[in-house]
C-alpha cells in the first residue's frame, strides 16, 4: 500500500506541474479489452466510448462472494515504440481483495487517486453480495503522468482469485491501449 501512496504523490505532483504549465500530456486510446468471470458467480460486460478513451464495466454478481481468501494481482506491461515485445512495467500481488475495498471506502486519499476516473455505482465490501456492480465512464488518461510513460502499447491486468483452492480465478480484466506523450502548447487548455 506505501508504494501504491507514493505512485499516487508522484504521479499526483507531476500532474499538477503538467496542468500549471501545460508541457505534456498523454494520449491514450483503448485498442482491446477483455474479461473473463467465473460463470457459476458472475456475468461480465464492458462497453469502450466511441472515443476509445473511456470504458464502462458491468459485473452481474449471481452468487455471494463471501470467501476471506480474494486475492487481487494487478501488473502493467509494455511493448515500448519500435519494439517487438513486452516488458513489465510494473507489478503487484497478492492484494488482500476485501482488505483494499475497506482501505478504499475508508482513505480520503485511494478516493480521490481512484474517483476522478472511476465512477463506481455502489459501494463494495466483503462478503461482496449479489447485485449490479458498475464502473462507468472509466479514464485511464486521467491517471497517467507523462514522466513515467513511454510511448508504446500497454496491457493491463487485474484478476481476483480465490486462494483457498476452490476456484482459481473468479475475475479477470485486460485493457490495451495505445499510449504517447504529447506536446501541450502553452495557450492550449486541454490538460
Amino acid at each position: 500500500m506505501k508504494l501504491i501512496l507514493f505512485e499516487f504523490i508522484k504521479n499526483f505532483w507531476n500532474t499538477i506541474l503538467c496542468k500549471l504549465f501545460n508541457f505534456q500530456r498523454v494520449d491514450v486510446k483503448i485498442k482491446n479489452i477483455r474479461t473473463f468471470g467465473e460463470a457459476r458467480f458472475m456475468k461480465v460486460k464492458y462497453y469502450i466510448h466511441s472515443d476509445r478513451t473511456h470504458f464502462d464495466l458491468n459485473v452481474r454478481l449471481i452468487r455471494e462472494l463471501n470467501s476471506n481468501h480474494l486475492i487481487m494481482n494487478v501488473k502493467v506491461r509494455v511493448k515500448p515504440e519500435n519494439s517487438k515485445e513486452y516488458v513489465r512495467f510494473f507489478d503487484i500481488r497478492r492484494i488482500n481483495f476485501c482488505d483494499f475495498l475497506t482501505e478504499y471506502n475508508t482513505n480520503p486519499v485511494l478516493k480521490f487517486m481512484f474517483k476522478k476516473t472511476i465512477n463506481i455505482s455502489d459501494v463494495i465490501l466483503c462478503p461482496v453480495r449479489v447485485g449490479n456492480y458498475s464502473m462507468l465512464n472509466t479514464d485511464m488518461e486521467s491517471n497517467m503522468s507523462p514522466g513515467g510513460i513511454q510511448n508504446g502499447t500497454y496491457k493491463f491486468f487485474a484478476e481476483i482469485v480465490e486462494e483457498s483452492g476452490e476456484i482459481a480465478k473468479l475475475f479477470a480484466l485486460q485493457v490495451t491501449s495505445e499510449m504517447f506523450v504529447v506536446e501541450v502548447e502553452s495557450n492550449n487548455n486541454e490538460v
